[in-house]
Formats: structure tokens, C-alpha cells, sequence
């Protein structure tokens, strides 16, 4: 088999599987596991459509939308999807501080100002040093998450009761409207494309392929993930936004001695992964900022020391504050990345591909325009949440 096919699969299923998935449960257990499966896969397949028009306005170019939207519509358009990029980017990371904190409060009893702090500084450490500081650091990390997904498989299953994946409150459409910005972010992988391009050489077929299995992937785990929690829970469950609280509901109704440890090192591991590589993304995004014209013609991206300081704290700065005074934001700020996201990946590229020619099946105008309704759509549910 391609390993470059195996290699590009794997890497879309991983930046897609992430802190996410914490999220899903705590938005869904309002309406019961056959709903939250079936919002799963329409929403799998939204986004997996979403990933073809990508691919076909890139003509075979890894090349991001902020560049293809500006060579469409100028700089206006850049500077939204620059804007968008920060809006997510911060969005999460906010999400990950918070959601970190909540996890070893619950644990410690240390107030969770000090541990936001603290979690920042240390991981954001690795994102500062260097590139390979933060490969070697999340190889460790993902081999440690598998490891304890697999183990909270066990210990979780023989919880899991009939009555309980067939219970549910009351259906209203607010808590699917609060639910679907959840699920919608977490399908998102499309950031990863420009380099999957690249990493393809542009081959169409295969990278259809690999979006197809990639995102797949999440999916399968998803379900087993919602199955699982939802299996356990029931309806009693209670959404705070906190993370630490979902945990420790879950472990009460285990009653496993250990189930509780392994719960929340494996909450810890899924969102310190994510947190190492948006961080990075950002930082690196940021850093070029700095790096004049001379440079880039040059080739040099290097830092100075009191750039590279003032890069980091225009990464880690806004979404640790938000941390600080919204300790409870977890879900909160992941709408927030909802936002951005609908319009990096769905907006903006649908918009440009109603001005392609293209005899594809993905351009065809009428879905993209189903698709670009729904983009807007998860947009204004999530403002009017918010309100």
C-alpha cells in the first residue's frame, strides 16, 4: 500500500480527533444516542463534501484559502480568512487552557488560576523551543492516549446499559441547535489539506481516498466514544461546561476505583495534543509577521529573542486570559472555533467555487450552495446561542 496514502489517512484522522470529541457527550445527552449517531454521520458527510471542494479549487496546489481567496477576491477576503484563522486558532486554545485547568482542579484542589498558568507555561514552552521539541512531545503523548482510550474501552463497557443508550430528555431544538456547532467542529480537518496536497503531489483520486478513510476514522471512534459515555450516563447528565465535572459524573456511575485516574489521563492526553499542535500552527502563523520581505526572499524565518517573546505572548496571552476568567468555557469556546471554521472551511471555498468552471460532480452549483446554507447556518446558530 502508498505509504504516502497511509501517512495522509493517518494524518487527517488525527487532526481530527482531538479535544472535540470530549465535547460531543456533554452537548448530546439531551437527545439520546440515535440522534447524536445520526447528527454524526449527516455531519461527517457535510464536512467530507466540504473537503472535495477544497481539493478542487486548489487545482492540485497545496495552497491555503487565505491565498486562494485573495487571488479571487483581493485582500478583503484575505484579511477576513486571516482573521477567521486567529478567531479558531485562539478559540481552541482557550478551550484546551480551560479544560486542562477544570481536569487537574478536580484532581489537586490547587485553584485553577495557578494551573491554567502553569499548564500554559509548560506546554507552551515546548511550542516556543522548537519544532522537533514539540514532534518528540506529542509522539509521546499520542502513543499514551491510544493506550488509555483502549484501556477506558474496558473499563467502561460492562457499565454500559440498554436502558441507558435508549433514555433521553425531552427533544428540543435548542439543544440541537447547541449541539451542532459541537459537532461540526469536530469533523474539522480541513486546515491539514494545503499540506495533504502537497503530500499527494495533487493526485485527486488518492486524496479523495484518503479524506474518505481518514475522516472515517473519527467517526468510528466518535460513535464508540458517544456509545460508551452515553451508555453509562443516561440522562442524568448535567452540561456545566466543565470538564472536570463530566468526568466525575461518569466515574461516580462506574464506581470502577481506578476508572477516575485513567479518565481524566486520558482527557489530559486528547487535549495537550491538540493544544501542541494549534499552538504551533499559530505560532508559527504569527511568526511571519515579523519576518520582513529581505528575509522571506532570503529564506530566513529565524526570530530574535525579543521577537520570539512577543510572538509567544500574542499566542498564549488572549485565550490564557480567557481561561483566567472563564474557567468554566470549555464548550463555550469551542462554538467560538465553530465560527471560524464554518468560514475557513466552508464559506469562503464555496464562495470561490461558484466562480470556477468544472465539470466535477463535488462543483456542482446547487450543492455547493446546500453546503454553503449550511456553513452559514452553523455561523448563526452559534451567534444566536451566544446571545
Amino acid at each position: 500500500m502508498n505509504q504516502k496514502f497511509i501517512g495522509a489517512t493517518l494524518l487527517i484522522a488525527g487532526t481530527t480527533i482531538g479535544a472535540g470529541m470530549l465535547a460531543l457527550p456533554m452537548t448530546s445527552a439531551q437527545f439520546g444516542l440515535s440522534k447524536s449517531l445520526f447528527l454524526l454521520i449527516g455531519m461527517w458527510i457535510y464536512m467530507m463534501y466540504a473537503a472535495y471542494i477544497m481539493v478542487e479549487i486548489s487545482h492540485g496546489k497545496g495552497r491555503s484559502i487565505a491565498t486562494i481567496a485573495e487571488e479571487r477576491f483581493g485582500a478583503f477576503a484575505k484579511n477576513i480568512a486571516a482573521f477567521s484563522l486567529l478567531m479558531l486558532f485562539w478559540s481552541l486554545l482557550s478551550a484546551y487552557i480551560s479544560g486542562s485547568a477544570s481536569i487537574l482542579h478536580q484532581n489537586s484542589h490547587i485553584k485553577q488560576p495557578f494551573l491554567a498558568i502553569a499548564y500554559t507555561c509548560l506546554f507552551g514552552f515546548f511550542v516556543v523551543s522548537c519544532t522537533k521539541a514539540v514532534d518528540y512531545a506529542n509522539r509521546f503523548l499520542f502513543i499514551a492516549k491510544c493506550v488509555a482510550f483502549f484501556v477506558i474501552i474496558m473499563i467502561m463497557s460492562p457499565f454500559v446499559t440498554f436502558k441507558n443508550l435508549t433514555s433521553q430528555h425531552v427533544f428540543t431544538s435548542m439543544s440541537l441547535y447547541y449541539a451542532i456547532p459541537i459537532f461540526f467542529a469536530s469533523f474539522g480537518f480541513h486546515g491539514s489539506l494545503p499540506s495533504l496536497i502537497n503530500y499527494l503531489d495533487g493526485d485527486k483520486k488518492i486524496i479523495y481516498k484518503s479524506i474518505f478513510i481518514g475522516s472515517a476514522i473519527p467517526l468510528i471512534v466518535y460513535g464508540i466514544w458517544q456509545a460508551l459515555t452515553l451508555g453509562v450516563l443516561g440522562n442524568v447528565f448535567e452540561n456545566t461546561g466543565d470538564v472536570g465535572i463530566f468526568i466525575a459524573q461518569l466515574a461516580s456511575k462506574t464506581g470502577y476505583p481506578s476508572f477516575s485516574l485513567v479518565m481524566n489521563i486520558f482527557t489530559f492526553l486528547v487535549i495537550a495534543t491538540s493544544f501542541l499542535g494549534v499552538a504551533m500552527g499559530l505560532f508559527d502563523y504569527i511568526s511571519e509577521w515579523f519576518v520582513d520581505a529581505h528575509q522571506k526572499r532570503a529564506g530566513a524565518s529565524s526570530l530574535t529573542s525579543s521577537k520570539r517573546l512577543i510572538v509567544a505572548l500574542l499566542t498564549f496571552l488572549l485565550p490564557l486570559i480567557f481561561s483566567l476568567f472563564y474557567p468554566e468555557g470549555f464548550v463555550f469556546a469551542l462554538g467560538f472555533a465553530a465560527i471560524a471554521l464554518s468560514v475557513l472551511a466552508i464559506i469562503l471555498p464555496c464562495l470561490v467555487a461558484f466562480g470556477e468552471k468544472s465539470s466535477s460532480f463535488f462543483m456542482n452549483k446547487w450543492v455547493v450552495s446546500v453546503i454553503l446554507l449550511g456553513g452559514i447556518a452553523v455561523v448563526v446558530i452559534e451567534v444566536m446561542s451566544k446571545l
